[in-house]
């Protein structure tokens, strides 16, 4: 599917209390271009689509299957981007700070630049601070894509993590299987991969096992029985049993796990605390 560069001049739909994760209508400087976005796009916001041209009641218009910030990577395109959004900055103002201050132009100075001051430098500073968060918020979802992750989760991730997206998964690419909506075969089939994780590796090892145990405690219960999850759990990771059983003895140690004496069971520690802290509340209240 071709890729296409958008400037959004309106959105259509939804309205601005609905859900950012939405079907949207974008009004663009090519024409309408319809499709699913994991966030709310905003007026001069560009974006890459891949797309293709359809026709909608006798009109040509764009339906996209993903949408991706297009951020510029020059420091003069990049200062023409944030003076294009700051109220009262023109040409000429732009021009003024690339003169004054050329690739520096980020550290100007309140009046440094002769009418960029008060309330004016205040929203440039502004604009600024948005090129820069959504200069990271791009990087990582165009990297966690590059990894073979969906333009929402890849979306997602940054709405849990934020700057800290690409340490975390690139740390243990499993913890988007926390993500909602998303679990362990999500990661399995083809991301860890790319992050040249093997059949073997711990990371998956443990995943794998709380995987299993999810799986298990999904209709409410959140106590297994020990040889249950070693069974389910060889059969999601198709093996590995002796690194099954040594993965859920460093998980006991470090507190992921919790296991009862003399029952054979074990459980998620923070299920076990949540269901504690339930059952401290009732005996509290009654």
């Amino acid at each position: 599917m071709p890729e296409f560069n958008i400037t959004v001049n309106r959105v259509a739909y939804p309205p601005q209390t609905a859900d950012p994760d939405a079907w949207y209508i974008l009004v663009t400087d090519i024409g309408t271009a319809k499709g699913r976005i994991a966030w709310r796009p905003q007026e001069q916001e560009q974006l890459i689509i891949d797309a293709e041209w359809t026709t909608y009641k006798g009109q040509k218009e764009l339906s996209f299957k993903s949408a991706r910030l297009d951020l510029p990577t020059q420091p003069r395109d990049q200062l023409h981007y944030v003076c294009e959004r700051t109220k009262g900055l023109g040409s000429k103002a732009e021009s003024a700070i690339w003169e004054a201050k050329g690739d520096d132009w980020r550290s100007l100075k309140d009046n440094e630049v002769s009418r960029i001051s008060g309330i004016t430098y205040g929203c440039f500073l502004l604009q600024l601070e948005s090129l820069i968060n959504k200069g990271e918020e791009s990087r990582a979802i165009s990297t966690l894509m590059g990894k073979g992750a969906t333009i929402k989760m890849a979306s997602s991730a940054w709405a849990k993590w934020e700057k800290d997206t690409l340490g975390v998964v690139n740390s243990d690419c499993y913890r988007l299987a926390e993500l909602e909506g998303y679990g362990f075969k999500d990661v399995d089939k083809k991301i860890r991969l790319a992050y040249d994780i093997q059949d073997d590796d711990p990371r998956r090892i443990r995943s794998g096992i709380v995987y299993a145990l999810r799986r298990l405690t999904d209709r409410g219960d959140t106590v297994v029985d020990w040889d249950v999850l070693f069974k389910h759990a060889v059969g999601i990771l198709e093996g590995f049993s002796e690194l099954i059983r040594e993965q859920v003895g460093l998980m006991l140690g470090d507190g992921t796990l919790k296991a009862f004496e003399g029952s054979g069971c074990l459980a998620l520690m923070g299920d076990y605390r949540a269901e504690n802290d339930i059952w401290e509340f009732v005996n509290n209240n009654t």
